[in-house]
């Protein structure tokens, strides 16, 4: 009998943003470095604090993980983060499967599968976990057009973000504009310039796209993320027409046939999927507007230019556009570290992605660096406890829990709890039912928290049985998925938890200890008075021989706490 049953559970994860949010009144616009609080320290100053960052910037702190930042620096960090070789989906892939012809179909579990094992186990923690918020901005799903079940396109898309997770946001808009997956999913391939005899018009799909959610938005920006306004009215980035003109942009493109491969020779006429999904689609001039186009701001490509020239010198005005820093900026702040940024944290990190210090526009390592090392992230905790943070995202609670506890399995195969992960979470990589996300960036819960100017986009796929499906999870994964527990000795697939050295470190110190250290793994020392005291009284009610049964209810209690619901 847990001492928190799961009606109890599914109310606390509904109101947990809200606890978070307290009874704050209007955002604080600025944070002002008060004494007692050195945000320019990079050296963690608590295991806590290590923990806390290691949050923001991998899939979980874990004991080791925490060791190691202790005896360096944040800056150090990021760079031995930055330097370490990439964990590609794809090989990995492959690999399990057992094939080694590039066309060779891969079942979309197998993405899932290579997601979570680098989500797990991947040395390279911060790539991933930033490959996993572009991911969430530049949008591809399994559940739209012919993307279901192929995990050839989807893992190919993912280790584009993969790999650009550290580069320009030039490149990396490129690549994606040229991804078979996007060019699929948002209906860029094949694309055809207008034809009035024979009623055809360029899809509109990405051109609107790009520019809305991927690049600029809907209305011009000041550096610090607010609207512009002009007699008290905003300003649009750009109109129909523009996006009328930017499809032509987008003509003529179709997926590249390697040689040897038996493709079509104009893929136009006969389509087919038989080409690689690896390399980006490549220009078929024939099918390309040719005819002058006319942007935003004044931009003009004009008429005659080929397919590739049309879309470096597009892709080039959205990439200067200074809309995109804080756009792009703030979106990645609410991924990586909190909600509701204040207006001067993301003109801080604009700053970096218009100039990374050494002459680059759009670095994205810089920029996630300026992120994870600003004066707000590092002790927006404390400044402004009131509206820091962010809910955690269903994902991202399960992958804290294995890498808090050692995580292993037997067979790299997913457990089918695992699989269909989306059924109980909500959430499943590269599985959102729209372009939009699984949650807008924008999302603000009706009360509280939109009467005080807040957003919450992760409780916009929170819901009472959603909440109670998270409950019975962690039930699962605790009291069942450990070491030598039931789940264990039923699937070899299971993400098995390790308790043991928690049972010894019970054994050893008391409770006492371990409520303090659990909570400076999983809540980065912040844990409350009042959740510290329910766990001591439902501890103290377990034998003291029976140290499993202890350190289960603790890592229960914790897990399904509005406290880790959170991510402070």
């Amino acid at each position: 009998m847990r001492i928190l049953d799961h009606s109890g559970a599914a109310v606390a994860a509904l109101v947990a943003f809200l606890t978070f949010a307290g009874a704050a009144g209007a955002r604080e616009h600025d944070l002002i470095l008060r004494d007692g609080f050195d945000a320019g320290s990079l050296q963690p100053a608590s295991r806590g604090e290590a923990a806390r960052f290691l949050t923001q910037a991998t899939f979980g702190p874990s004991e080791a993980a925490i060791d190691e930042l202790a005896d360096s620096d944040y800056d150090r960090w990021i760079d031995q983060q930055i330097a370490l070789p990439a964990t590609y989906a794809l090989p990995y892939m492959r690999s399990v499967e057992g094939v080694t012809d590039p066309l060779a179909h891969l079942p979309f579990h197998r993405y899932r599968q290579a997601w979570f094992v680098a989500a797990a186990s991947a040395p390279d923690q911060l790539r991933q976990r930033v490959a996993f918020a572009l991911s969430e901005i530049l949008v591809v799903s399994e559940r739209g057009n012919t993307l279901g079940d192929d995990g050839l396109a989807l893992g190919a898309y993912h280790d584009i973000l993969v790999r650009d997770a550290f580069g320009t946001y030039r490149q990396l808009l490129e690549d994606v504009t040229l991804s078979p997956a996007m060019g699929r999913y948002l209906s860029m391939y094949r694309n055809r310039k207008p034809d009035a005899a024979n009623n055809i018009q360029a899809d509109e799909n990405y051109a609107r796209e790009v520019m809305q959610l991927f690049s600029i938005g809907l209305v011009k920006l000041n550096p610090d993320g607010s609207p512009v306004l002009v007699n008290g009215a905003t300003v649009p980035t750009y109109d129909g027409s523009v996006v009328r003109a930017l499809a032509r942009v987008f003509t003529g493109w179709a997926c590249h046939c390697a040689a040897g491969q038996d493709c079509s020779a104009d893929p136009f006429v006969v389509e087919t999927f038989t080409c690689s999904t690896e390399h980006s689609m490549v220009p078929y001039e024939a099918y390309h507007d040719r005819d002058e186009k006319r942007l935003f701001d004044g931009i003009v490509l004009g008429a005659g230019r080929d397919a590739r020239s049309d879309l470096a010198s597009a892709l080039d005005a959205l990439a200067q556009h200074p809309n995109v820093g804080p756009f792009l900026g703030r979106q990645l702040i609410q991924r990586l570290v909190t909600s509701n940024p204040s207006p001067a944290y993301v003109a801080r990190v604009a700053q970096v992605f218009a100039d990374d210090g050494h002459g680059v526009r759009g670095n994205l390592g810089a920029v996630v660096r300026a992120i994870l090392l600003d004066p707000e992230a590092r002790v927006g905790h404390r400044l402004a406890p009131a509206t820091f943070g962010k809910v955690r995202e269903p994902l991202l609670r399960v992958t804290a829990l294995w890498r808090a506890f050692d995580v292993t399995w037997q067979s790299d195969t997913l457990f089918p709890d695992d699989r269909e992960i989306h059924e109980s979470h909500n959430q499943s990589p590269l599985y959102s039912p729209s372009v939009f996300n699984f949650f807008s960036p924008r999302h603000a819960p009706a009360g509280t928290l939109a009467g005080a100017g807040l957003v919450a986009p992760e409780m916009q796929i929170v819901s009472a049985n959603f909440a109670i499906r998270l409950a019975n999870d962690v039930d699962g994964r605790v009291f069942y998925g450990y070491a030598g527990g039931e789940l264990e000795e039923v699937d070899p697939g299971v993400r098995v938890l390790h308790l043991e050295r928690w049972r010894t470190w019970l054994a050893t110190t008391g409770s006492g200890a371990l409520i303090g250290r659990l909570d400076e793994l999983l809540l980065g020392g912040g844990m409350s008075p009042a959740l510290r005291q329910l766990i001591a009284t439902r501890l103290a009610a377990i034998p003291a021989s029976d140290t499993l049964a202890r350190v289960q209810n603790a890592a229960y209690l914790i897990a399904t706490s509005p406290e880790f619901a959170t991510q402070r």
